[in-house]
């Protein structure tokens, strides 16, 4: 039962971490978001979700340890950065645009 609960804080972090990107996506509709530095417009929220999405996928990945060992590596690294696709996504839109 505690590996069902784990799941769901790393889906829910995910979701997290794809929530902030996309409010960041849309406040930034026509500038490229750089991968290094500040961000131009900042939601306010965005750095709280992505904080609280990433520390749930922690949580929920320290849970799922004994199951899975250093395969935990992958579930992290995945969730975690799966949410920078909306980035790349944005960025290549902006650019083609432009």
């Amino acid at each position: 039962m505690l590996e069902v609960v784990a799941i769901a804080l790393i889906i829910v972090g995910t979701a997290l971490g794809f929530t902030a990107a996309r409010q960041i996506t849309r406040a930034n509709e026509g500038v490229p978001i750089p991968w290094s530095g500040r961000i131009p417009n900042q939601p306010p929220n965005a750095p709280l979700l992505r904080g609280l999405g990433g520390a749930l996928v922690v949580v929920g990945s320290l849970i799922l340890y004994s199951v899975l060992n250093v395969l935990i590596i992958a579930v992290v690294l995945a969730s975690t950065a799966s949410p920078l696709l909306v980035f790349v996504a944005h960025n290549r839109r902006v650019r083609a645009r432009a």
